[in-house]
């Protein structure tokens, strides 16, 4: 990577010290007037990034903006989200369960997208809750007034909180489809999904006891624990 793009500074880290922690230390290094952050599993032509870049130019209160998550072969992805409460997250599971395999781009989704934002399909910009950390971009000075991402989140749910944050102090969350990132989710895991779940759930966790305080956190904790042994189960809705 160095010898093809001998202006690019790489910062080799020595152990896996977690994505925010990891994406600060990277921050910290850089000087440009916006961050791009993207997954390793994730692809990004240019013509995407220029459009997320041409999007802050032309809106100003844009602190955060994200594309279009699609998988390979080009599936959607959830790009966005709603703040996550206790009841949404334990209803999304079984509806998506179903939004899946009856039409990923039909009517049901369609509807699903009016009261769940992770289903619905903007055709054009708009604002939301939150975007995928999966291909993230945001406005230095917006990451400046955050203080970048919380390192208590090892992975998943830094993009969350630092969407939340941003809003609380005045800058604008954007999901910007026309931008169009392909993304192998989990790919990052190579097949551990045991590994991958362990850590999801335990970020999810935090993430609750840091919104919602200890005592929703911990019927949360009971609920997860709940859906894993369903899992255990083989039923076939989980």
């Amino acid at each position: 990577l160095k010898s093809r793009f001998p202006s690019v500074t790489i910062l080799a880290l020595q152990d896996n010290i977690g994505f925010g922690r990891a994406c600060n230390i990277g921050v910290a290094a850089s000087k440009g007037s916006f961050i791009f952050f993207l997954n390793p599993d994730a692809v990004a032509p240019v013509q995407a990034i220029r459009v997320l870049i041409g999007f802050f130019e032309k809106h100003p209160r844009a602190g955060i903006v994200g594309g279009r998550l699609v998988d390979p072969s080009g599936l959607p992805l959830q790009s966005i989200g709603d703040r996550s409460t206790f009841i949404s997250l334990v209803l999304e599971k079984p509806i998506e369960w179903v939004a899946q395999r009856i039409n990923p781009f039909g009517m049901l989704r369609r509807a699903l997208g009016r009261y769940f934002a992770k289903f619905r399909m903007p055709s054009g910009a708009e604002p939301v809750p939150w975007v995928s950390g999966a291909a993230l971009c945001c406005r230095r000075q917006a990451w400046d007034e955050t203080g970048g991402f919380d390192e208590k989140f090892f992975l998943y749910y830094e993009d969350v909180d630092l969407c939340l944050r941003a809003a609380k102090v005045g800058w604008e969350v954007w999901h910007v489809p026309e931008a169009v990132i392909s993304h192998q989710s989990g790919a990052s895991f190579a097949g551990n999904l045991k590994h991958q779940k362990h850590i999801y759930y335990a970020n999810q966790r935090y993430f609750f006891q840091k919104y919602q305080g200890s005592v929703v956190a911990f019927f949360f904790s009971l609920a997860q624990k709940l859906y894993c042994w369903r899992q255990s189960w083989k039923s076939p809705l989980l």
